[in-house]
């Protein structure tokens, strides 16, 4: 039961929080195929693929039922924010648990304006 609601769980999030929603609008990308192949019988998959995702999208008399096939609009943008906290060490011992929190202090590097500009530098030692 748990693993089966562990799943559904996991489904809803990819199809609610991701764009993998878009692979169930897989029905409409064939039926289009088959209209666009009814008007050319020489058209092949990869010339339809080529067609409306490679290069510039073209607003003729079918503009409308391509938007509809998956992965030309985006339809889930959004922001995760994970709070992290600093690490907790954990000591057990036999009657008692002692928890300290230890903060690390991290030096700040801030590089100057020219630094930020070329972007393959060899690695340096601090």
């Amino acid at each position: 039961m748990k693993t089966r609601v562990t799943l559904f769980l996991m489904a809803l999030l990819l199809l609610t929080q991701t764009e993998l929603h878009q692979l169930l609008k897989l029905p409409i990308l064939i039926e289009h195929f088959k209209e666009h192949k009814a008007l050319n019988k020489d058209i092949t998959l990869l010339d339809f693929l080529k067609e409306h995702y490679l290069g510039h999208t073209v607003i003729d008399n079918d503009y409308q039922r391509d938007m509809q096939l998956p992965f030309k609009t985006t339809d889930c943008v959004g922001t995760v924010v994970m709070p992290l906290e600093e690490p907790v060490n954990f000591e057990i011992r036999r009657d008692e648990i002692f928890i300290q929190q230890e903060f690390n202090l991290h030096k700040h590097y801030i590089a100057s304006q020219g630094a930020l500009s070329a972007i393959f530098q060899p690695p340096r030692q601090a």
